[in-house]
Parts: C-alpha cells; sequence; structure tokens
C-alpha cells in the first residue's frame, strides 16, 4: 500500500502511529515527507511528524531502512488555512512585505487634493493717532456713539468760545462779534451747534464757565475744503443796545455779496436763552476759479465788520492791534 500524502489521511495515521509504517522512521517517512508542505496547524498529528522528520540531517535520511519513492502530493489535500494571526507588534515577513506591494501597485492612486495656501496672516494693526483734521470733520458714514461724541468736543469748543466772547464783551463794551470755529470745518449743522453752545446760559454747578455770550451778537465761520459755512445771530433788543441798528437777515446777505455766498437758511429763532433770531449760509470753493474756503473766510470776516461799522454797530478801526487779536482768526484752539 502506498504511503499516504493526503494531509487528513496522513493526520488520522499519525494519529495512533509515531511514522508512517511501523514504529521506526523509515524511507517511506521521507518519501511522503518530500511531496508534501508544512502541514497546517489544523493537522496537529501531522504537522508533529513532519516537524520531526525535518529535524533528521542528511546523513540520518540516507541511513534510514527502506527504498525511497517519488510521491506526488495529493489533489485532494485541503486549502491552506488561513494564516495565524501576528502577534501585536510582530513584524511582517518578507512574502507580506511583497504582497502589500503588490496590493498597493494595484490600487488606482488618488489624486492629490492641491495645497490650500495659506492665508496670510494678519499683520497687526499699529496703533497711529489720527490726524487731527479726521478727528474734527463729521463723517456722513459715522456711527451714532461716534457723532455724539464728535457733538461733545463741538459743544465745548463753542462753550468755551463763548465765554472769551463774554469777557471780551464785558471790558470792551462790544455789542458785536466776528469770529471763526476751527473744529466744524464747514460743517454747517455743526456750526450751527457752535453757535447754540455759545449762547448757552452757563450750568452753576459746573467747574468751568460755558457758554454765557447770548446777549452778543455775532457771526461764526468755518472753513472746510469744500466751502465756508456761516452762521449769524442777532440777539433781542431787550439785552442787546445795538440789536436795533442790525438786521440779521440783512447783515448775511452783505457778507455774502462781498464772497458769492447764499443764504441756505433764512432767519428764523434762534435757540438762544436771550432769544433773537440766526440765519445760515454758506460759500462754495470752486479750486479751478481759485477759490478756497479759507481766502473767502477771511474776505466774508472783513465784510462782517465793514456792515456793523456802516450801521454804528461796532467801533470804527484805529489800527490797534489788539482789535486783530480778539476779533480775528488767531486764537490757539488747539486745545478744543
Amino acid at each position: 500500500m502506498a504511503p499516504p500524502t493526503d494531509l487528513a489521511a496522513l493526520n488520522e495515521l499519525l494519529a495512533s502511529a509515531s511514522y508512517v509504517d511501523g514504529v521506526m522512521p523509515t524511507q517511506k517517512d521521507v518519501s511522503v515527507f518530500k511531496a508534501i508542505s508544512t502541514p497546517p496547524a489544523s493537522f496537529p498529528h501531522a504537522l508533529r511528524w513532519y516537524k520531526h522528520i525535518a529535524s533528521f540531517s542528511e546523513a540520518k535520511v540516507a541511513a534510514l531502512p527502506g527504498v525511497f519513492e517519488a510521491l506526488s502530493a495529493s489533489s485532494s489535500a485541503p486549502p491552506p488555512a488561513a494564516p495565524a494571526a501576528k502577534p501585536k507588534g510582530g513584524k511582517p515577513t518578507p512574502e507580506e512585505i511583497e504582497k502589500l506591494k503588490a496590493e498597493k501597485a494595484a490600487k488606482p492612486k488618488e489624486e492629490k487634493k492641491p495645497k490650500e495656501e495659506k492665508k496670510p496672516k494678519e499683520e497687526k494693526k499699529a496703533k497711529e493717532e489720527k490726524p487731527k483734521e479726521e478727528e474734527k470733520k463729521a463723517d456722513p458714514g459715522m456711527d451714532a456713539k461716534a457723532l455724539e461724541k464728535f457733538k461733545a468736543k463741538i459743544i465745548k469748543e463753542g462753550g468755551k468760545k463763548g465765554v472769551e466772547i463774554e469777557g471780551a464783551s464785558d471790558m470792551g463794551g462790544l455789542d458785536f462779534f466776528c469770529t471763526t470755529m476751527e473744529l466744524p470745518e464747514g460743517d454747517l449743522e455743526m456750526l450751527e451747534l457752535s453757535m447754540v453752545a455759545m449762547n448757552a446760559e452757563p450750568d452753576p454747578e459746573a467747574e468751568d464757565r460755558k457758554g454765557c455770550s447770548g446777549h452778543v451778537g455775532k457771526m461764526i465761520f468755518s472753513a472746510g475744503v469744500k466751502q465756508l459755512a456761516m452762521v449769524a445771530y442777532v440777539p433781542d433788543a431787550a439785552h442787546n443796545k445795538s440789536a436795533d441798528k442790525v438786521d440779521v437777515a440783512a447783515w448775511t446777505t452783505s457778507v455774502c455779496e462781498a464772497v458769492a455766498g447764499k443764504i441756505v437758511k433764512p432767519a428764523a429763532a434762534a435757540d438762544s436763552p436771550k432769544g433773537g433770531k440766526v440765519v445760515c449760509a454758506i460759500v462754495e470753493s470752486d479750486p479751478e476759479k481759485g477759490k478756497f474756503a479759507l481766502k473767502d473766510k477771511d474776505a466774508a470776516m472783513a465784510a462782517a465788520f465793514a456792515f456793523l461799522r456802516s450801521k454804528g454797530a461796532f467801533p470804527e478801526d484805529n489800527d490797534d492791534d489788539s482789535d486783530e487779536m480778539v476779533f480775528g482768526d488767531d486764537d490757539n484752539l488747539d486745545d478744543y
């Protein structure tokens, strides 16, 4: 009978025997050994025998009794068992490495996604002090909070200038006054607010006096890039002995004629504790014709004083330098 090369049959035979034929190893064991591959763990008896025969030296194999036969492995051998799980951390065998490489090569390569460009880091914005010109302007896009803050500056400037006018009037007995306001920069609405602040009654509980000049007639000017703004005010005659001499509308018209200006708000009741009326006008700039607000301001102020003198509401010019300092445009407003 031919030695079994079917692994199942060989395993069953070796379950009760140490060798293929008899109790001693023979050439029949060698014949079967060379005809089969290493039995899987599912055939423990055949595997035990296979390892035992594999341990023989060549000399011992050659000395075994019997005749060697070239056998063929049985086609009925079961499919190879799944490889045992490798212990965690174990290195893959060379065969497994080659298999992984083949599988990887067979897979279609995924297109690499283009790298997203890194967004440049936002540069820290250095805190820069705003130029005074920017702080002064009432920007049309200014939010409510910023606008209120700007108006507070306008009121502060107007209040302080009002106190100065009060002092000049008391010392010189003047009923009318002309001066410039810096912060509005040609904004007519802000210049009107300046006039209101100049005419306001002082707060008795405040540390500093503000306003206080409602009894003094005045014309105030503010030059901006686009225009010169002008606001004229004449109080009630009960509070100003020269008020009857000056019609606020005629006064403003006279100045507008001198500088090609126009009245944009006719005479109306003034927001002043001393009553009276107020008129608003503007002089538009035209750089192409050499017409600039700063130049128009000087000419307009000269025309305003000339009208007052013509009505006897302001002293005649006696070339006193102090007049130019008090009534002109030389006041230092940097602190306001």
